[in-house]
């Protein structure tokens, strides 16, 4: 019995200091994580600014969109609302129109992001409303809550524009988390039947999925990291990341939805794509895969054919 004993200790010692290194990179890497990604700690976090200019691609992205902000700046107006205790900022595209998009960026962007992607909304006939989500930006707040608390504010940002400026329909445009908004918006019973439209671009599964898939790209150990980071998220932001999922809400979604997929998404990944869209709520929804087309960066990669499928879609919107 003696030496039943020494054997399980051994095997439980060796267990213990096996998994030892694992756990402490996880729990290392989960905080780095979290300081860096998911809460306001610094007055320079999450600035109007590029979130990225080391990666080539995305600061010329940037810089495109913000040369396009200077050739029209005289139709840009500050605009601000006071929601949930937090004073809101963002721009405003007026081009003299009564419809209008409300851009909503992925993690850690702003509004100068969302420069990028006004033109083809222009095009259409519609103003632009460009928004620093709460932490970000101008914007007050501290923590990132995924999109949730994000959607009522994206809510009281479309009665500002139905009440204040005047405009009659309202059509959402979801980029990556985004696009987690947008679903938490459909899906509450208060959304306004003036938001009547949906552009979707890089529409990721699920957000322990997609976290998951960056982390791996990381070469990090997505067990325990994953587990830890999301409990500090849950525990600090008050939200759980396991609730972040589009696909529980895709169903809410009752509006005429184009859906843009990159076949290059790494995060929102092709095939769960197809199955966001096939579950989707509506019936009246478009599917425009682009080839080549990288996460969040699907008209940087196709400019003419993501800007002449917005077109198209919202020329047929009522």
């Amino acid at each position: 019995m003696i030496a039943l004993y020494i054997v399980l200790g051994i095997l439980a010692a060796g267990l213990l200091f096996g998994l030892f290194p694992i756990v402490f990179v996880g729990f290392v890497v989960a905080h780095i994580l979290y300081r860096l990604q998911w809460a306001k700690s610094e007055k320079h976090r999450f600035d109007r600014g590029c979130s990225d200019p080391t990666i080539d691609f995305h600061f010329d992205m940037y810089n495109k969109g913000m040369a396009y902000r200077e050739s029209v700046k005289q139709f840009i107006k500050d605009v601000d609302i006071f929601n949930d205790g937090l004073h809101l900022f963002g721009e405003y595209y007026d081009f003299g129109n009564d419809k209008a998009v409300i851009i909503l960026p992925g993690r850690m962007e702003t509004c100068y992001y969302d420069a990028f992607y006004v033109e083809p909304y222009r095009n259409a006939g519609y103003n632009v409303l460009a928004i620093d989500p709460r932490a970000h930006g101008l914007s007050e707040g501290v923590y990132l809550t995924l999109g949730k608390k994000e959607s009522l504010d994206t809510i009281a940002w479309a009665h500002f524009l139905h009440e204040k400026m005047g405009i009659k329909s309202i059509v959402l445009a979801g980029i990556c988390v985004g696009c987690t908004c947008a679903s938490y918006v459909f899906s509450n019973p208060d959304c306004p039947k003036f938001i009547n439209g949906f552009v979707s671009d890089s529409m990721f599964l699920s957000f322990e999925k997609n976290y998951a898939l960056h982390i791996k790209e990381r070469k990090k150990p997505v067990w325990p990291c994953l587990q830890i980071l999301f409990r500090l998220i849950k525990r600090r932001n008050g939200i759980d990341p396991y609730e972040a999922a589009p696909c529980k809400m895709v169903q809410n979604i009752q509006v005429p939805t184009l859906f843009l997929s990159g076949s290059k998404d790494n995060y929102a990944l092709p095939e769960d794509a197809k199955w966001l869209f096939e579950h989707l709520g509506t019936s009246d929804k478009t599917f425009v895969n682009i080839e080549g087309g990288r996460h969040s960066h699907l008209r940087y990669d196709s400019k003419e054919l993501y800007d002449q499928s917005i077109i198209t879609f919202l020329s047929q919107l009522n």
